[in-house]
């Protein structure tokens, strides 16, 4: 009889340090979800000075236009685009056009972000688009899973002073559309 109350009573502490161990796993569990949920996302910095290199898409263009006029301490840029930007998952490429033409006197760092709800996910980022330079494509930046449709999306510009490479002041943010396909 001792030995059956025994046995009882370890098979009680085992399913006791079980029951325990479910417990404090749990709350581990729940603890990570908490702080996978509340983690900010981190924005990127955008460096003060251009960087060196060109981006590898882009392709010299030859225009005629003239250096736009400036006054002492100024600036001045020229974009052309399209707002319809086309995204293929399957060889993760950017099908797009943005030109800086020759007569801006600015080099630009283009980011290609999706808007969702409040939220902007970075799917592209451009090196160095000096003027004179246009581009046809990018290549798709994200781990994001992306399903196929319409998004909506911008084109944020960072401007570079051509004779300095110092950032400027000006950025812009441009709305188009972004079909992922």
């Amino acid at each position: 009889m001792k030995k059956e109350n025994n046995d009882k009573k370890q098979k009680e502490g085992k399913k006791a340090k079980l029951i325990y161990i479910f417990l404090i796993l749990l709350i581990i569990l729940c603890i990570v979800l908490i702080v996978c949920l509340l983690r900010k996302e981190e924005k990127t910095l955008i460096p003060d000075y251009a960087p060196g290199t060109i981006d590898v898409n882009a392709i010299k263009e030859q225009d005629n236009s003239k250096k736009m006029e400036v006054s002492n301490g100024g600036g001045a840029v020229s974009i052309s685009y399209s707002n319809i930007v086309e995204v293929n998952k399957k060889n993760k490429k950017i099908k797009m056009y943005f030109k800086n033409p020759s007569s801006s006197r600015e080099s630009i760092i283009l980011e290609l972000l999706i808007i969702n709800g409040e939220k902007e996910y970075l799917i592209g980022k451009t090196d160095l688009l000096p003027p004179g330079h246009a581009l046809y494509k990018m290549n798709l930046d994200t781990d994001i899973k992306l399903s196929n449709g319409g998004y909506k999306g911008i084109f944020r510009t960072t401007y570079y002073s051509e004779e300095t490479g110092e950032k400027e002041i000006v950025n812009s943010e441009i709305e188009i559309s972004i079909e992922v396909k």
